[in-house]
């Protein structure tokens, strides 16, 4: 077993990071967060934030807590990260992750498993997330991100998930584009023994 824990001061966060952080639901991982984004305001660490986080900022599921109004949140997020919007050229990226089939062996009937598809939201994510790595150059980036289907029983839905996308076999004509998000260091915002990495080695 492998101990994971975060190892580097640049962070792209998933909106399940933030809106667990807003709502005081993300347990064990809320001193680590709170940690990162108190020494983002600082400058002590960076942090990436994709802009489809404000698409996914309902008003029916914010609590007020931590932050009185949905305008204190998005006015705090704004202060301390940049925000990332896709390019048509990373939109073309978020198209071919959609496209794949991801295939987890055993997973439902037949050996090969079932095929399940990238959410279009976590695709744009981790393309927004790629691009930071490869275009402005932040190879130690970690990509923060909650993920319950992770936990959930063989064969249910069809979500992919996020933090263990090195164990899917994904089908040929996206193979290259699927090898950049597997190689994305992905971690969830806690220390935590995996049986691997959440990401794959070069090569």
């Amino acid at each position: 077993m492998i101990l994971i824990a975060s190892n580097s001061d640049k962070h792209f966060l998933h909106s399940s990071v933030v809106l667990r952080h807003a709502n005081g639901d993300s347990g064990e991982a809320e001193q680590l967060i709170e940690t990162i984004l108190t020494e983002a305001a600082v400058a002590k660490r960076r942090v990436w934030v994709s802009s489809v986080l404000f698409a996914e900022l309902r008003p029916s599921t914010f609590v007020s807590g931590r932050f009185a109004t949905l305008f204190d949140l998005t006015r705090y997020i704004r202060a301390l990260a940049t925000l990332v919007t896709p390019d048509p050229n990373a939109m073309l990226r978020v198209a071919k992750l959609r496209d794949g089939k991801w295939l987890m062996p055993g997973d439902g009937n037949g050996a090969e498993g079932k095929p399940r598809s990238m959410a279009l939201g976590d695709a744009m994510q981790i393309a927004s997330a790629l691009w930071v790595k490869e275009a402005i150059g932040v190879p130690d980036l970690e990509f923060l991100t909650f993920d319950d289907w992770c936990s959930a029983a063989p064969g249910r839905g069809d979500r992919l998930c996020r933090l263990h996308l090195q164990d899917y076999a994904v089908d040929a004509e996206v193979h290259a584009d699927a090898k950049a998000p597997v190689r994305l260091t992905r971690l969830e915002p806690v220390a935590q023994t995996q049986s691997q990495p959440h990401s794959a080695p070069a090569g």
